[in-house]
């Protein structure tokens, strides 16, 4: 029955890397990351498979920190984006994770009989229903939380590290006898403990993305109520002074002088055209938004092309809102800033009737753009390019709604429909 004990542990490794991957960034392209993450996954399969048959199966679990754990560590720290707390708490992650499940398939199959058929059919289950919940449920957020988050993570990867000792530690190595009740206990609370730990690090996490878009919102309108300020002041400033305006037009008009009057008017109009402060809509914060990033897109050189047609109030949430609208609004005015022909961007924002939001953000874009299975743009990730679009698919799953992106005819344009929480 050796050959299920050994299969297991072939599956197991090989969900290892598979489950480490689901939540990295690399620094190079996937190709090359999965090519030298694979090759060198397949080395360290082959040195630990010799090391069972030379030593036995039960050697592993006490020298797997140095044939498994830090050769990997240094060959996924050359390849990843983040070189900081995000690899090691990822890295901690991925293999305390890994780990718990081996240790849990183990005590399952020991209490069953120790005949391996118990661990080799639950590590089959368990391996990839973890990914599963992984990638459905974690890897979006995950990201999202590396993007924008810098600080906090090395305290949170020295908890992983603590983990990873502690099962390491606990551990029983298949074919030793069971530990006594103490011992047992002991590892019981370290298999509760853990997952219940990492749970209390993510709301944590949460909480200070939540707390970061909050501030970002705040910032808009703020600086969107600082403006409206300013042009309310110098259009007190302009009412003061029509009265010495109008003695100056008197005064050229009196001297026949009109093409003088009408060069004055010109310029007086001009300034008090630029006192205008175009209301987007009647809620605040979108109105916040749109008039920060329109005004970029404007300063940046581009033509601005705005149909919005939003309420006051709105059954979505104004921060989810606000992060569709500046996310691909920044993508827009970025990719515009990077051409030097003729730049247009168009906004359609509009609620429908049966409460239904629909956007539509369209740029110009001369170079094709191609499109992964996602259907999100594939971008270089070390440029830091696409996070944003990310973001905007969160908020679209949450309503249950609809994201696409395309690109024809020199213009790249994405839509988004959500739908109210009752539907």
């Amino acid at each position: 029955m050796t050959i299920l004990r050994d299969i297991s542990f072939l599956w197991s490794m090989m969900h290892v890397v598979g489950l480490f991957l689901l939540l990295f960034e690399p620094r190079y392209s996937w190709r090359l990351t999965l090519t030298a993450g694979f090759a060198g996954a397949g080395i360290l399969l082959s040195v630990n498979m010799m090391a069972m048959f030379w030593l036995g199966h039960g050697i592993i679990m006490s020298i797997a920190f140095f044939t498994c754990t830090i050769p990997t560590l240094v060959l996924f720290y050359v390849l990843s984006k983040y070189r900081d707390g995000r690899f090691f708490f990822l890295f901690c992650l991925s293999d305390t994770t890994c780990f718990w499940l081996l240790q849990i398939t183990n005590l399952l199959d020991r209490v069953t009989g120790d005949t391996y058929v118990v661990m080799l059919i639950s590590r089959l289950l368990l391996f990839p229903a973890i990914e599963y919940l992984f990638w459905r449920y974690l890897r979006r957020p995950y990201l999202e939380l590396t993007a924008h988050l810098e600080k906090g993570w090395w305290l949170f990867a020295a908890t992983g590290a603590t983990y990873y000792l502690l099962i390491m530690a606990t551990a029983i190595p298949v074919g030793s006898p069971m530990p006594g009740t103490a011992g047992l206990l002991r590892i019981i609370l370290v298999m509760i403990l853990m997952p219940l730990t990492y749970l209390t690090i993510f709301r944590s996490l949460w909480r200070q993305m939540l707390l970061y878009a909050g501030k970002r919102q705040m910032e808009l309108q703020r600086r969107d109520y600082s403006m409206i300020c300013q042009k309310m002041e110098l259009s007190r400033i302009y009412r003061h002074d029509m009265h010495h305006h109008l003695i100056v037009l008197e005064g050229l008009m009196l001297q026949d002088n009109a093409s003088g009057a009408l060069r004055y008017i010109q310029e007086l109009s001009g300034k008090l055209l630029s006192l205008t402060q175009t209301i987007w809509s009647a809620n605040t914060a979108v109105n916040a938004v749109l008039t920060a990033y329109l005004t970029q897109a404007e300063e940046a050189g581009c033509r601005v092309n705005a149909d919005v047609r939003i309420p006051a109030d709105l059954p979505y949430g104004e921060m989810d809102l606000c992060i569709i609208l500046a996310n691909t609004l920044e993508n827009a005015i970025n990719a515009c800033r990077e051409i030097e022909t003729e730049k247009q961007i168009t906004v359609k924002l509009e609620l429908t009737q049966n409460h239904r939001l629909t956007l539509s953000v369209e740029n110009t874009c001369p170079a094709p753009v191609e499109f992964g299975v996602n259907g999100l743009p594939i971008t270089p990730l070390r440029e830091g390019h696409g996070l944003g679009l990310r973001s905007v698919q969160t908020v679209t799953d949450k309503y249950g709604g609809l994201l696409q992106c395309g690109w024809k005819e020199q213009r790249f344009h994405i839509q988004v429909i959500l739908f109210p929480p009752q539907q």
